[in-house]
């Protein structure tokens, strides 16, 4: 006697809500995976546990954890003060004066 494919109990627990949870879990899960490019998991457990002494049925459960990759920070450059304190501009360098020229000041420039 061959095995049952475990597909076919997949299909059937639960009138397939199992098998479309897995398929949502996997399909999260790939995305995480290709976002972040570090591994995953995706682990189902099947319990199967009598139902009673002799009633000669199973109860079956299955268990669906997904363990996607863990989010990379975002990170930002600060600078110290020497007062120790973060800041987004160097203070070790001069600041520049900057101002907006416009389109018709800078044409006059080209001669």
């Amino acid at each position: 006697m061959s095995a049952r494919p475990i597909t076919d109990l997949l299909r059937e627990h639960r009138n397939g809500v199992t098998l479309d949870e897995m398929s949502d879990a996997l399909q999260e899960l790939v995305a995480a995976v290709t976002e972040e490019g570090k591994g995953g998991k995706l682990t189902v457990t099947i319990t199967v546990k009598p139902m009673g002494r002799d009633s000669g049925a199973l109860e079956v459960a299955c268990d669906i954890k997904a363990a996607p990759p863990k989010k990379t920070p975002g990170t930002s450059v600060f600078f110290p003060t020497p007062e120790n304190n973060l800041v987004r501009q160097d203070p070790r360098q001069q600041s520049l004066e900057l101002r907006e020229i416009s389109v018709a000041t800078a044409h006059k420039g080209i001669a």
